[in-house]
Formats: C-alpha cells, structure tokens, sequence
C-alpha cells in the first residue's frame, strides 16, 4: 500500500502548490496509473517560522515544526517532509525529535549532485540557507564545494526573495539581474551549476536560462525523492 505523505507547507504558498501539482503528476508518471497519493499536508506559519529563524532560536523552530509535524502524524501521515529549504537549518536535531520519518531536501540534492558528477555548485537561497551551512556541510564531506554569492549580492537575492517570490511575484527585471550574478559566479569561481536553494526559485530561474550548466532545481530532487519513498513499500524508515 502506498503510503500517506505529510508535508510541512505554507513556506510560502507557491512552492507549497508546486510540491502538489509534482507530486500528483510525478506519482502518475512513475506509477503509469490515473489513480491520486494520498497527502496531508499543513501550511504553517512562515512568519512565525522566520521570527525564531531570525532570532537564531533554533530550540524553539525544532520545538514548532515538531508540534506541526505531529499534526501530521495525528491526521495519518506516513513519513513527512518540509516543503522548503531554509528550516533544514535545524533538520538534523528535528530528525531526532520528529515522531514521523523525515525526507531531507538537502540529502536528496547532494545525491543528484553526486549522480552528475558536480565538485563545484553555487548556492542561492534566503540569507539564512547562503550563510547557515547546512549545504556546505553535507556537500564538503563528498567533495563537493559549495560557493554563495558576495554578500551585496546575497542580500539583494534575499530580499527579492520576501518581498516578491513569499508572495508570487517574479518580475523580469529581477531575473535577469539573478542571471547576472550566476555569470558573475560561473567567471569569478568556475561553478559546474547552481542549487535554486529555494523552493520558489525555480518560478525564476529555468535551466533554458544558461547553456552547459547544472541547475539543480531542489523542489523537483525533492519530490523525487518523496515519491521514491511514498511507493516503496520496502522502505523501512529514514528516522
């Protein structure tokens, strides 16, 4: 039987409704089928979530998101994953707590990274996923670096991120000052390709934007492997 996926949403809503739509389609897709997954999913409070992020309350984001997870839990969720990047900041230690097993979107990224055979990967997310180094951790013990931006551009990245993508908006003028960064990036620090560290990156971003570069689009590598796990009736847990 397949099982229930849980999905912590909401953070933002575009991203959350993008997981959906892939999810759905990718599950008929790889299981040649017309039939629906079942998925529960709780969108959260991102301000809330931003607030303890910003404050560096890491107890305190572990203690919410856990609480939410357990929602899932209740309602009859299987396994869980967290529909964004920026609170992986905190995923080992909600790993520990989390009563449902947990699909790391950062674990599922450096084994596509590793797959295409990647050593050096830029990196564009809010601040808090540029700056906190949970991906330049995981991807440092397999050899791959990971390099962000200069920190006036970050900023800029981070701000375009919560004040137009959290709420929809992607403007055109705005992408093609994120492409200039990329091509600053690839001649400054020779990366192989970029990770959309964001889950509303990629309503900006498209691999049709550059040429012999690797956009890892996390939202995608995500759901693959959400779906991998949700249809594997031999997988035994990831806790």
């Amino acid at each position: 039987m397949q099982k229930v996926i849980g999905i912590i949403g909401g953070i933002a809503p575009p991203s959350t409704i993008d997981y959906y739509q892939k999810i759905i389609s990718g599950f008929q897709e790889k299981g040649k089928t017309r039939q629906y997954p079942s998925i529960l999913i709780n969108s959260i409070d991102m301000t809330q979530m931003l607030e303890f992020v910003a404050k560096k309350d890491y107890d305190a984001l572990v203690d919410y998101i856990s609480r939410e997870i357990q929602k899932l839990k209740d309602a009859g969720a299987d396994f869980a994953a967290i529909a964004s990047n920026t609170p992986h900041i905190v995923f080992e230690q909600l790993r520990k707590e989390s009563v449902l097993p947990l699909i790391s979107i950062v674990e599922a990224t450096l084994a596509h990274a590793k797959k295409l055979g990647c050593k050096k990967l830029g990196l564009f997310g809010t601040k808090s996923t540029m700056q906190s180094g949970f991906y330049q951790a995981g991807f440092s013990k397999e050899g791959i670096e990971i390099i962000t931006p200069p920190l006036e551009s970050q900023n800029y990245i981070h701000d375009k991120y919560m004040d137009e993508f959290v709420k929809g908006i992607f403007l055109e003028e705005t992408k093609d000052a994120f492409i200039d960064i990329v091509h600053q990036m690839i001649k400054q620090n020779n990366i192989e390709g970029l990770i959309l560290g964001g889950t509303e990156l990629p309503f900006m971003l498209e691999k049709s934007d550059f040429e012999n570069f690797a956009l890892l689009n996390t939202t995608e590598i995500h759901v693959d492997s959400i779906l991998e796990y949700a249809m594997n009736n031999n997988n035994h847990g990831m806790k």
